[in-house]
């Protein structure tokens, strides 16, 4: 029996109407049976999502935090009748919210004892197999699919994927010679596909590993442990960066997580769990990064002084007497100001790939105009 199925029947053995929906008020599913429909129902069912201002007051009766039945007075400002809040929960988690509408009359015992069962059989059928968060995830990424649908249902399965950001993990695995990312072999995307989707919200290709994290960067060490007891072989990983979780968002941090994975897999210098945001110049070098300008240099902007410095700087091939001599500069101030830039944008001026990067970041900055507003003078 599916989710209509199971609240259509639960609301005919109730004689009164019912409503699901997630934890940030997207609508779920209602039964049919609505004949002392309140408008505040018939606004959630028509926009498919309960009003902000609603939530707020249904908040203010602990409906987060409870475990068992709460009863909702009337509100008549915002046309809401009295009704019944069940929280649904599997395995400690919030997967939503049953409500049943008190149509003026009172849930007896054993008419409340069906509700709370009915709830628990409702979580069963939302939580749904491991399988099915591949099969999401898979259609969630692929830019030829229309993603909505998938991810609200994510969403159901996982309401922490809501509460925060969310981080978008590619790995590959690492050749001896770390000229090429090798492809995964068949015994190797059996036992992955095996063993990872029991503890992350993944999928498994020839190519790479694909995962959707809700739990910070500590899942990326678990990832990586996991992979490498499953494969037997280290591997790349490269995150997005932190995104909300939506689709347009999520599909651009999937780029940078393959991107990042890539690079570290073949560049020993880079370290083997790469976020995009520590990628250096090869941020520069992918087609993801045309999504906007690099934000390396925004600490920076608006003094023209320090900027024009770093780009003389790294131009003169990093020689502060040339440096100083081209600015008409102390040498003192030259370091000075090199110490305020290395503090400001939190970078190892001495570190070989940080140069790179600031100094290709500078250049497609004169490029792209953004430098153009006015005469970088010191």
């Amino acid at each position: 029996m599916d989710l209509q199925d199971l609240l259509e029947d639960l609301a005919q053995r109730l004689g009164r109407g019912l409503l699901m929906d997630s934890t940030d008020g997207r609508l779920i599913g209602y039964s049919k049976q609505d004949a002392h429909a309140d408008p505040a129902r018939v606004a959630s069912i028509l926009s498919r999502r309960v009003a902000p201002e609603i939530r707020e007051w249904q908040n203010q009766y602990g409906i987060a935090r409870a475990t068992g039945l709460v009863r909702l007075p009337p509100n008549a400002e915002l046309g809401i009748g009295a009704r019944w809040c069940v929280p649904v929960r599997h395995g400690g988690r919030r997967l939503g919210y049953l409500w049943a509408l008190a149509d003026g009359q009172a849930l007896d015992r054993v008419a409340l004892g069906t509700l709370t069962d009915g709830a628990s059989e409702l979580a069963r059928v939302l939580a749904g197999p491991s399988g099915e968060r591949e099969v999401l995830l898979r259609r969630l990424l692929d830019p030829d699919q229309t993603a909505e649908a998938a991810r609200d249902r994510l969403a159901v399965l996982d309401p922490l994927l809501l509460h925060s950001e969310v981080l978008l993990c590619a790995a590959v695995p690492i050749s001896r010679s770390r000229e090429r990312v090798p492809a995964l072999s068949a015994r190797e995307l059996e036992r992955l596909g095996a063993a990872l989707p029991r503890a992350f919200v993944c999928f498994v290709t020839p190519t790479h590993v694909a995962a959707l994290l809700s739990h910070g960067r500590s899942g990326a060490t678990a990832l990586d442990k996991g992979l490498r007891q499953a494969a037997r072989r280290p591997f790349a990983i490269g995150i997005g960066d932190p995104v909300p979780f939506e689709v347009p968002a999520i599909r651009e941090a999937y780029g940078q997580a393959r991107a990042a994975a890539q690079v570290a897999a073949l560049d020993p210098a880079l370290r083997r769990t790469l976020p995009w945001s520590a990628a250096g110049p090869y941020r520069m070098l992918f087609p993801v990064a045309a999504s906007g300008p690099d934000p390396v240099l925004a600490p920076l902007e608006g003094d023209r002084g320090l900027l024009n410095t770093l780009e003389t700087y790294l131009d003169v091939g990093c020689d502060v007497q040339r440096t100083a001599a081209s600015l008409h500069l102390h040498r003192s101030t030259v370091y000075y100001r090199l110490h305020r830039i290395s503090a400001i944008l939190g970078a190892d001026l001495h570190d070989g790939l940080v140069r790179s990067h600031l100094h290709l970041a500078l250049k497609a900055r004169r490029l792209t105009g953004s430098a153009a507003k006015g005469t970088l003078s010191p």
